[in-house]
């Protein structure tokens, strides 16, 4: 088998999963700091790099920090692939800035993805003062199946 039939028959197995996702939160800043996600479920359990996994199926997907960080944008992520139905609340943090940065007050820009419809919010995070809701959304009930 060649490399290239591998890796076509590793992306026809991977991609659908990818795709089957209904809510995806990103997180992305271009600054040399490290900002934190948090995304808070219905029943009130935070998804974040403390707790990358909860209850209801949330997972911290990426977590971007100063350690080990490359320029450029950097990205934190948090998805579920089956989320409970309810209000949700998107708080950033940001936590400390990296190396010899001297950057107090950074830009970011959130996406919300819930079903494939993407909401995107940009705002700006200050050193040691946390956003717990830097946004809201709920997530309706599944649909019913009509066919």
């Amino acid at each position: 088998m060649t490399a290239r039939v591998l890796l076509g028959l590793l992306l026809a197995v991977v991609a659908p999963a990818a795709a089957t996702a209904d809510l995806i939160v990103t997180l992305r800043w271009d600054a040399a700091v490290d900002l934190d996600l948090y995304v808070t479920d219905p029943v009130l359990e935070t998804a974040y790099f403390a707790n990358p996994h909860t209850a209801s199926g949330g997972m911290l997907e990426r977590d971007a920090r100063c350690a080990g960080r490359t320029p450029g944008e950097q990205i934190e992520r948090v998805r579920w692939t089956r989320p409970p139905p309810g209000r949700y609340r998107v708080g950033v943090d940001f936590l400390e800035a990296c190396g010899k940065a001297s950057d107090r007050d950074v830009s970011y820009r959130l996406q919300v993805e819930i079903d494939g419809s993407r909401q995107e919010l940009r705002g700006r995070a200050r050193l040691a003062e946390r956003e717990p809701r830097a946004f809201e959304f709920t997530v309706p009930p599944p649909r019913e199946d009509t066919r």
